[in-house]
């Protein structure tokens, strides 16, 4: 064989090894593109090829991973180091949350908000009573700086309570006074006068009173109850039968509440004299012996 001969079988066999060597490394590029239906689980989720695996739109798609789902996108969403399944926080190559709230870690998206099991707490507080109501047992309760807690109001003592409300996302407390006891107005029943006591404490955390009538005065005849006292009207009666000299005699009744009782007098021989006119006592002074007697005795002229 000629050195002409020998060159070109060399250049043949030159040429072989090349285009050998370029579709062993085209080969892979290849499956790459068919991804879908190569057989192979490429993104190591359990799952192989199109239609089982979630990340497969069609026996075309070039990947099996979902660039638009968390845990079958390839990425470490979270950033705790774990990727799509291989993270606690997937449950499957179709969950689109990669986050595992309740793993004691705050990460990826999770905050107070939306994870207040890893990320803490905000501070808090509400208020079974709505707020200040000594009058309302209640219980307030929430969290401060990241710990929880739970109070009740209670009594400090027969008289006073210790009320929890909220201010904003923070619990107060104050211990504030139910009440000093105090005594109403008068007021009638019936002919009798009575007055309530009005009696003010704490129990069970909560203020409360208890109202009780207590008996004041029982109006006597002729007095009767009005306006929340005894009382009794205005009245004159003469047992003479009115201005009459030579008999002795007493005007009485009652004035403005008080009780009277005028007899006829004498101061030498002149005559003080009581009558009525109307419900009021008068009276007058006359000489007995301008009225042709001789004296005056005992209220009388004689």
């Amino acid at each position: 064989m000629d050195k002409k001969a020998r060159i070109a079988i060399i250049s043949a066999a030159v040429f072989a090894l090349v285009v050998l060597a370029v579709f062993a490394i085209s080969k892979p590029t290849e499956r790459a593109v068919t991804a879908c239906k190569d057989g192979t689980d490429n993104d190591g989720d359990g799952y192989t090829d199109y239609p089982n695996d979630p990340g497969c739109s069609s026996k075309n798609d070039k990947t099996e991973t979902d660039s638009g789902v968390e845990c079958d996108d390839g990425t470490d969403n979270d950033g705790d180091g774990d990727t799509d399944t291989n993270d606690g926080g997937c449950t499957g190559p179709a969950d689109t949350d990669e986050t595992d709230c309740g793993d004691g870690v705050c990460e990826g998206p999770e905050t107070q908000g939306n994870c207040p099991q890893d990320c803490g707490y905000p501070d808090s507080c509400s208020d079974t009573d709505g707020g200040n109501y000594p009058l309302t047992f209640g219980t307030t309760s929430g969290y401060y700086n990241d710990n929880p807690y739970s109070n009740n109001d209670y009594c400090v003592d027969s008289g006073n309570v210790m009320e929890y409300y909220c201010s904003g996302d923070y619990e107060q407390s104050q211990q504030q006074s139910c009440g000093t006891d105090t005594y109403g107005a008068n007021y009638c029943n019936g002919d009798t006068v009575y007055r309530d006591l009005t009696d003010y404490f704490c129990e069970s955390g909560e203020c409360d009173n208890t109202v009780t009538p207590e008996l004041v005065e029982n109006c006597e005849s002729p007095f009767y109850c009005s306006g929340g006292q005894c009382v009794v009207d205005n009245s004159c009666s003469d047992t003479d039968g009115g201005i009459v000299y030579t008999t002795a005699g007493t005007a009485s009744g009652y004035r403005w509440g008080d009780a009277y009782s005028f007899p006829d007098f004498c101061v030498g021989d002149y005559l003080v004299e009581f009558y009525c006119i109307g419900v009021f006592p008068l009276n007058q002074t006359v000489s007995c012996v301008a009225n042709t007697t001789t004296t005056c005795t005992g209220g009388a002229c004689v």
